[in-house]
């Protein structure tokens, strides 16, 4: 025989056992070849970045009953092999396609449903999460879990192609804020307060879409401010199922942040100590998701608790004892500030802005709800992810009324202010002016702050008058200089409206 021909058959000969050696293993473990098929067509990179949910318990969180609230959840059944043979059934099909309906635009989702798909969807969260963050090993379970994605959470597409890209692209700590034409001239004067008291944090401004925030006040900002980023927030989240116009896309822009850890910051919200600390707080490194209470108003309110209980099949430890459930405000959480860290609270997130999305918002949320407020902790009780609430609710900085609809000489008026765990004022929000919705803005003289839960809403001050405390000369200084800082960024815009402004430094193309 040829040696050429020997070598041509030994040679083929190798190939076909190798061929039937790989063929039998696979067979043997037909979700080890699913894995090597699958794997990189998720773009998944191995070790994924692990989202370490916590789970609280009472005697954790007991020590700091007197600073916080905790919502201690229940923790949620793991995904096992029997589901997986469960929903490979007739039955089980049936069911599961169900839950990954999406409702048709303009039309009220079933929120029973959702919730069901949401919990459900955590436990495979959790599940190829733990797995994927040591080896990135998928299996048979792997499309389940993108059919619950895909239908929860279509605005992800296309810029992530699954949820385990989103803390693969993020890093650190900063500032996110939501500025569209209209908020321009909080977001100017807010932010140079934030540098002002010399924190170091960087901040990314969002706008929605291209004709949100006009070129020039983007320059304005880019060339004004230090170290801050500007994003378009529909470069990040599909428009067609959000069409953001406002609150909505608050949740969203901390999604889409770079960061990690994140401090959401409304616009028109104003620092009196570096916003930096809360990445310090105690409640915030227990839960990952830290938040603050509104004022306490419109008592006897039925809507949120009734509406909870209709598709909510359990709450936290919290719920029960909130100003809703006692009917004694129809208001409880303030979205001003909001601290969240993404390797612990990103399936909260996530379900506060599923409750954010187009449908939810306008046939649902927004009808139960004063905007986004609420939906955060809602979220987090839909996921069963903890939370906490700084204990005290929300105050009234500025300063003694003037009679008549400015309030009475012995009250606090003004607007809201939130406090630390000290009881020290921390920030407010509102602006800087005594009644921004005004044509005529006058700004307030920050002289006072009071705590109370009896607030007067048409004059916005508290009727409670053994709370109230005289700004510290610390305090008040930076208030009255916020004031110079806006009186000075008035200027500017009119500037600006008339093509006139020239920056006072130049900066980089991007």
């Amino acid at each position: 025989m040829n040696q050429k021909v020997f070598r041509w058959l030994i040679i083929t000969c190798f190939i076909f056992i190798a061929a039937i050696t790989t063929y039998i293993l696979n067979e043997n473990n037909p979700r080890e070849i699913y894995t090597e098929k699958r794997l990189h067509s998720t773009g998944i990179k191995r070790a994924t970045i692990h989202v370490q949910e916590p789970t609280l318990s009472f005697d954790q969180v007991e020590h700091l009953s007197l600073k916080y609230e905790f919502a201690i959840t229940d923790t949620p059944k793991p995904w096992t092999e029997k589901d997986l043979e469960f929903f490979k059934t007739a039955a089980g099909e049936t069911l599961f396609s169900q839950l990954t309906l999406i409702s048709e635009p303009n039309v009220a989702p079933n929120f029973a449903m959702m919730t069901a798909a949401e919990r459900l969807f955590k436990s495979l969260f959790m599940y190829f999460d733990q797995r994927l963050s040591q080896n990135a090993s998928l299996d048979e379970s792997w499309p389940y879990y993108k059919r619950l994605e895909d239908a929860l959470y279509p605005w992800i597409h296309p810029h992530w192609e699954n949820l385990f890209h989103i803390n693969n692209q993020t890093n650190g700590q900063g500032i996110v804020m939501c500025v569209g034409n209209g908020q321009f001239k909080f977001a100017a004067t807010s932010i140079r307060v934030i540098r002002m008291l010399n924190t170091k944090l960087p901040i990314e401004v969002f706008f929605i879409r291209e004709d949100d925030l006009s070129v020039a006040k983007r320059y304005y900002l880019k060339s004004e401010m230090d170290n801050v980023t500007l994003r378009k927030l529909d470069d990040y989240i599909s428009d067609y199922y959000t069409k953001f116009g406002g609150w909505a896309m608050k949740p969203f822009a901390m999604l889409a942040s770079h960061f990690t850890e994140v401090i959401l910051v409304d616009a028109d919200a104003y620092f009196l100590q570096d916003p930096a600390l809360l990445f310090q707080d105690q409640a915030y490194a227990l839960t990952g998701a830290l938040f603050f209470y509104d004022r306490t108003l419109f008592p006897n309110w039925h809507v949120g608790p009734d509406w909870l209980r209709s598709f909510l099949p359990t709450m936290s430890s919290l719920v029960p004892h909130t100003r809703w459930f006692k009917y004694t405000s129809s208001h409880e959480q303030e979205s001003g500030v909001v601290v969240m860290n993404k390797r612990k609270a990103l399936l909260g997130l996530l379900s506060t802005c599923k409750l954010n999305g187009k449908s939810e918002r306008d046939e649902v949320v927004y009808k139960h709800v004063h905007g986004d407020k609420e939906t955060f902790w809602i979220g987090h009780e839909i996921m069963q992810t903890p939370y906490a609430f700084i204990k005290s609710f929300g105050a009234v900085i500025g300063n003694m009324g003037r009679g008549g609809q400015d309030g009475e000489p012995t009250q606090v008026c003004g607007v809201q202010l939130h406090l630390d765990t000290t009881g020290t004022p921390l920030w407010f929000n509102g602006g800087l002016y005594r009644n921004k919705y005004k044509e005529t803005l006058e700004y307030l003289n920050f002289t006072h702050f009071a705590q109370g839960d009896d607030w007067e809403f048409a004059t916005h001050c508290i009727k409670n008058t053994d709370k109230i405390h005289e700004l510290s000369p610390d305090q008040r200084s930076i208030a009255l200089a916020a004031v110079e800082l806006d009186k000075q960024r008035e200027k500017d815009e009119q500037l600006l409206e008339q093509g006139l402004w020239k920056p006072k430094k130049t900066i980089a193309s991007h």
